[in-house]
């Protein structure tokens, strides 16, 4: 450390030294500060928050909508949409998540596309190709105990 970072942190009125282990984060904060440390704001991460840009400019009665830049970002492909939604919502199905990508890149599946898939897993069903996803209902005797 050279004598101009030194000076640089007496200046400081605070240091956070953050690690990618949030166990491991410190902060160094003057004297009169941690004496009003419930005063003070709180400090986010960047992955907190997200900047958001205009998509309209909306109307008197209804705000602009607005898209948030990590979107507006992975545009480029339905994977990375997909990507972006699994990582949003974690919590939804996989099967939602190339839905949704469509539905944002205004590339909506038509009524043909939908039938000429249907059509195309159940050729492959009958030939022994992969099988469809989604539920299916088992049949015969059953039991289920709960411990």
């Amino acid at each position: 450390m050279n004598n101009q970072d030194r000076a640089d942190l007496k200046k400081c009125r605070n240091v956070l030294i953050q690690s990618n282990d949030p166990r491991f984060n410190f902060s160094f904060s003057k004297e009169e500060d941690i004496k009003q440390f419930d005063k003070l704001p709180d400090i986010l991460h960047l992955n907190a928050y997200d900047y958001s840009f205009k998509k309209d400019e909306g109307t008197d009665n209804t705000l602009p909508n607005l898209t948030p830049y990590s979107l507006l970002a992975s545009t480029q492909s339905l994977e990375d949409m997909e990507e972006w939604y699994r990582q949003k919502f974690p919590n939804l199905p996989d099967e939602f998540m190339g839905i949704m990508a469509r539905y944002s890149c205004g590339q909506n599946l038509t009524k043909k596309e939908i039938k000429n898939g249907i059509k195309k897993y159940k050729k492959k069903a009958k030939q022994g190709g992969e099988p469809m996803v989604g539920l299916s209902v088992a049949k015969g005797d059953f039991s289920v105990s709960f411990d």
